[in-house]
């Protein structure tokens, strides 16, 4: 990474996770219990970005990430898609609550983030397309219910 960490995520990195598309996907990094990464992959319909430093994720209930997110508190986001290559390293500030049956939402602070820039030496290495989902369609209705405001405290607060 060759950029300096700031602590908003840019317009650029916003309008990508506003876009439809419930195929295209993002990492999102726990840690579990024993302190090593947990990767899971969520839809751009499973986030939403709340401010330029609070994001809101959807997960399963009971799913090893919202575990993790309810007992470390932290998680690390990274998007590579064609042109677009970055990490948002998070604070649970909120969560996991209910959003809907059998999915939580967890609100987070961004503590840092960085493009993922290549150096002089891998100037050769292009993205020329990110990861997707085969056949998921989209959800609308986790979409419209990360929108709703939650109770208590809001993203980016605390």
């Amino acid at each position: 990474m060759t950029t300096n960490p700031e602590p908003a995520i840019p317009d650029r990195v916003e309008a990508w996770i506003r876009e439809d598309g419930g195929d295209l996907a993002l990492l999102l990094i726990s840690l579990d219990a024993a302190q090593r990464p947990h990767v899971m992959m969520l839809a751009r319909d499973e986030i939403r970005v709340m401010s330029p430093t609070g994001l809101r994720v959807a997960l399963g209930e009971q799913s090893r990430s919202a575990e993790n997110l309810r007992l470390r508190r932290a998680a690390t986001l990274a998007i590579y898609d064609a042109g677009l290559a970055c990490v948002i390293k998070t604070r649970v500030v909120a969560g996991p609550r209910t959003l809907l049956k059998g999915i939580v939402a967890c609100d987070l602070a961004v503590q840092e983030f960085r493009f993922d820039s290549p150096t002089a030496a891998e100037r050769s290495a292009r993205l020329v397309t990110g990861l997707r989902f085969e056949g998921r369609a989209e959800r609308h209705d986790i979409r419209e219910a990360l929108a709703r405001p939650a109770a208590g405290s809001g993203p980016g607060s605390g």
